[in-house]
Formats: structure tokens, sequence, C-alpha cells
């Protein structure tokens, strides 16, 4: 059991094309919410960290995704206004809302991997309802960070490994809460129709 957890932790992710990563950020609680419609981009002022993995998209330039359970996958200068849809208590709803929004922005064979930070959101439910979605494109998920923007300030650092190809070690050893990082390889690229 030793080997083989040595083993995951020594697997090379990538190296992956900058063009080929997109970043997304959960949404946030509706009392981080703005009370009118407005840019997905800045409709979360209580979501800190909404801003601040944009900000690290716009200096990488990386693509910028927001995942919120009442619109679905947003870009950011896609406007929506204020819902209260918690995955908890709402889960196929979510779940059809993401079925159909993640693929329509994400298009055919356009990137290789997400890096998901879920803030203050429950990310293990997140990730169980986004993960299916993104390997049936043919998207790796790469996870990261807690609750308090834990780790949301080594974005760009992990973006760089990533780029270079690095191990999950590599990854974790730059993290102040390694345990929170998880990468969902996907096995092998689905064949794209023509």
């Amino acid at each position: 059991m030793e080997s083989q957890n040595k083993d995951r932790l020594a697997r090379i992710i990538g190296p992956f094309l900058i063009n080929r990563i997109i970043l997304c950020s959960a949404d946030a609680h509706p009392r981080s919410q703005r009370n009118l419609p407005g840019t997905a981009a800045f409709f979360f002022p209580g979501g800190k960290w909404v801003g601040a993995f944009r900000n690290a998209a716009n200096y990488l330039n990386c693509r910028f995704v927001i995942l919120t359970t009442g619109h679905g996958l947003k870009n950011p200068d896609d406007i929506i206004e204020p819902y209260d849809i918690h995955i908890d208590d709402h889960p196929e709803e979510v779940d059809n809302i993401w079925r159909e929004t993640i693929p329509n922005l994400m298009g055919d064979s356009l990137y290789d991997l997400m890096i998901f930070y879920s803030g203050g959101c429950p990310r293990d439910t997140y990730v169980e309802h986004l993960r299916p979605i993104l390997h049936s494109l043919g998207i790796s998920l790469l996870t990261f960070g807690r609750p308090n923007m834990f780790d949301i300030g080594k974005t760009r650092e992990m973006v760089e490994l990533l780029t270079e190809g690095a191990t999950c070690q590599n990854i974790r050893a730059i993290l102040r809460c390694p345990d929170r990082f998880a990468f969902y390889p996907v096995s092998k690229r689905p064949k794209v129709s023509v």
C-alpha cells in the first residue's frame, strides 16, 4: 500500500500548455452575492476567492470561469442574478444545470486540465458532480485549498509547475494544506466525432 501511495505521488502531471488550462472558482453563499444582477466575475464580493482566482487567471493569461449552483458554469462577463440553490439541498437540479452548461461552455477538446478552487463551498460534493462531466469531455481535474482562502496565493506557482510538468509531491510541497490537494486524471481522451 505504501509503495502504491509513493507511486501515485511521484506521477508526473503535465506538462500542460497554458492555453489548455482553465481556472475555475466555485461561487459563494447568497449573503456573499450582490443584490442585483451583474457580471459573474464581480458578483461575489463576499467570496474573496473568486476575485483572487480571477486575478491569478489574468496574470497567467489563463481562461477563468465560475461554477455556480444556480446558473451553471459561467464566463466572467456573463450577467447573472441572485440565487439560493445549495448543492446539498438540490443535487439533481444542480447536476442538470451543470450537465447542460459545462459542455456548452468548455467546447470540444479545448482544455486538458481544470484547476478548481472551492473556497468555502462544499468541495467534495462539487467535485462529486463536476468530475464525471469533465472526464466525459476528456478534461482532468485538479483541486486544492480550503475555506479562508488557504493556498489561493499558490495558484500562479502551481500553474507554472504544471506547465513544466510536476509530480504530486512537487505541488504538495508548495501548499500549506497539502491534504486538500487532489488530482483526478482522465485515463484516456474520448473520441471526438467530426
